[in-house]
Parts: structure tokens; sequence; C-alpha cells
């Protein structure tokens, strides 16, 4: 479980109590951008170098630089400047008080922490302080174990493990698992080889090519890697229409400018230049950037060094259903009619028609009849006018 710095929990604080129910978490690494620096107690350099070399290949590592524990104490600054640091002892830590208690602070400020062989082989070697009390997964058992083992049991779907199969120590701690401590890898001889607690990762093998043989070199790039907190972005509220809060923390360089994108385009935010705090946290403001298209949307924040987290906000619809019909309006009074428009022009006489014979058969053949009907109803009823008599003959002469 990550650990956030005092100042973004203080934050986080206001903000959740504003909106606990709307956060959202999503996070993600970009490779070749991982800085790791090698904390080995040792009165041979070579031995140191030699960690450094076998790393080197290893292109997600971008910086591998090497911190003294033997004849100073690093300062929490100087541990900040990495994301994850591999801790181990062939001679005497130089204070392993105080070493332990800013290992501590640099875990709670985001730093992935490895520690190794003989960080638990006390008192001559061993590792104190609160990175012991609060953070190990191991606490010593008994004398060191100066005997070879090879690796048996392993969480093969573990991270730490991917790509290790073979491993075999003969510089190996004797140690127990801690309150809290998961096992990721045992010795053949049933000791605990590899556990973590948190993000601390704690292996019982000495880590310069000294004794060891197999897959070294990944099981320590492994666990470096896996010791870092992912870049995590939350966005409070993550539902709305015009802006929210946006905060940042985790695996985030410190000191860095962040540059953040809605749906892949730069965004308004307040202050205009996102700078990460020395622990990789900030707080901003940004405007929804699409307030009329509703749905999910990703929110991106990527610093200098391109490692990036990302989440989504939900854009939700400011329009509502639809009202019920209201009643008919009152009819308006009748407008003025309107001028009579021009007169169009004649067209031409279209041709003359031709009546179907059919045609005149049905109109004159009723219209004959009717009148011969006619005529013979005018002579039935006719009175007869008396014939004349005829004309008396002429008398003879």
């Amino acid at each position: 479980m990550m650990r956030k710095s005092t100042v973004l929990i203080a934050t986080l604080a206001v903000v959740v109590a504003l909106s606990a129910a709307n956060i959202r978490v999503s996070s993600g690494l970009t490779s070749g951008s991982i800085k790791v620096a090698l904390l080995g107690s040792e009165s041979m350099p070579s031995y140191v170098t030699d960690v450094q070399t076998y790393l080197a290949p290893f292109s997600d590592l971008a910086v591998i630089d090497i911190v003294d524990v033997w004849s100073s104490t690093p300062s929490l600054a100087t541990l900040l400047n990495y994301d994850a640091v591999l801790v181990w002892s062939d001679s005497s830590y130089f204070n392993p008080v105080a070493l332990g208690n800013v290992l501590a602070n640099y875990v709670d400020a985001g730093g992935g922490v490895v520690l190794a062989t003989f960080s638990w082989y006390g008192p001559s070697y061993d590792l104190e302080g609160r990175i012991i009390t609060d953070y190990s997964p191991f606490a010593q058992q008994d004398d060191n174990l100066y005997t070879t083992a090879d690796m048996s049991w392993y969480n093969a779907g573990h991270p730490i493990m991917e790509g290790v199969s073979v491993v075999a120590e003969y510089y190996r701690d004797n140690v127990t698992l801690t309150a809290g401590a998961e096992l990721v890898a045992e010795w053949a001889d049933g000791n605990p080889f590899v556990a973590t607690k948190g993000h601390v990762v704690g292996m019982t093998l000495f880590p310069p090519p000294i004794q060891w043989t197999g897959d070294v070199p990944t099981l320590v790039h492994n666990a470096l890697l896996w010791s870092v907190p992912e870049p995590v972005l939350e966005l409070v509220p993550a539902t709305g229409f015009a802006s929210t809060t946006i905060v940042g923390s985790g695996g985030f360089a410190g000191n860095s400018r962040i540059n953040v994108t809605w749906d892949g385009t730069p965004i308004p935010t307040v202050p205009q230049v996102i700078t990460t705090d020395a622990q990789g946290n900030f707080t901003a403001i940004i405007s929804v950037l699409t307030p009329n298209v509703p749905g999910t949307h990703v929110v991106n924040a990527t610093d200098e060094t391109g490692r990036s987290g990302w989440t989504t906000f939900t854009v939700v619809s400011m329009i509502g259903p639809q009202g019920d019909e209201g009643p008919q309006g009152v009819q308006g009074a009748t407008g003025a009619t309107g001028e009579q428009g021009l007169k169009g022009d004649q067209g031409e006489q279209g041709p003359a028609g031709v009546v179907p014979v059919e045609s005149i058969a049905l109109v004159s053949v009723p219209s004959i009849v009717a009148i011969i009907v006619a005529v013979y109803a005018l002579m039935k009823v006719r009175p007869s006018t008396p014939r004349p008599a005829p004309a008396p003959a002429p008398a003879p002469a």
C-alpha cells in the first residue's frame, strides 16, 4: 500500500471531505525513466560498481548512481533524487540508525527500497532505525547462514519473479518474516529468500557477484522496479461539467513540471504551471474541456521524465427530459389580405380535341330516342280537328 507525504495527506483530507465518494484512481509507469541509487556499505568500491555494471543493460533504468553509506549518511533530499534504492552492507554502515530513519522517511515520501544481505547480520553489519522496525519484511533470527542453497518455491506470478527461475547463493542472512510481510520466494532449506512489506522488498542475497549464480541481475532489477510506487491521479469530483480538482501522488518525479491533457489535448489549469513538490505530489484545478459532450473522458498527467498517470472524468448531460406539451394558445387575429398579384401570361392555345365515335353514339342515340318519344306523345294527345263540310255543288244551269 502506497504511503503519501504529510502535506499530501492534509491536502487530500480537505478534498475528500468535499466529495469522498467521487474519487477515481488510475495509474501507469513509463519505462526508461526510473532512477535508482546503490547504497552499498563497502570497503571494496569495485563491488558496488560490479552491481552497477550488471544493472546497466536494463533500458528502463535511466540512472544508476552510487551513494556512499560507508563514510556518511545521505540526506532525505539526496535520496529524493531517485525513485528506488538498493541497500546492502559488507562493512558497517556509517550510522545504521540514522540511515534506517532516513530510509523510512524516504519510503514515507513515496520512495522504493530494496534491502539485501547483510542488513540483518547484527550487530556488526546490520541496518537499524525505523526502516527495520516499521518496514522491513525480515527480522534477524540467528547467526548468518554461510551455506549455499538453491531457490526452491517462488511465486511465479509475482512481478519480482518475472524471468527468474534459477538462483543459488552462499551469503544468506538468517531471518524470519515480520508481521504483515508477504513471502515471494524461499530457499531449498526452508529459509525465506524474497519477501515484501508494503513497497519495501527484502532479499537474503549479497548483491555483488561474489558467490551467487543464476538470474540475480533480473531479480534485483525487478525488485527495484516493483518497489517504485506508480503515479496516481485522483479527480474530486470525478463527474460534472465545469471543473474539478486533480491530485497527483506516488511515483511522479520530485520538483518536476506536470503537463495535463484531456483526451490528448492540453487543458487549462490553475495554477497555469503545475510543479510537483520534492515528494512528487501536486494539486491543481482543471477546466472541463468538453462541457457539452456528455460521457467518459481521459485525463492524463505526465512529468518531465515521461512518467505518467491517468484517470477518467464523466461529463454529465445538462439537457433534462422533455416536458409535457403545453395547452393550445389563443388563435391570433386574421391578418390583412395582401394585394392581388399580377395576371400571368396567356398560355398557348392547345390543339382541338377529337370526339371519339363511341362518345358520339353514347350522346346521339339517347337524344334521337328522346325526340321520337316526344313526337309520338304529342301526336297521341293532340285533339282531332273537325273536317269542314264539303261545299254544295253548284246548281245546274
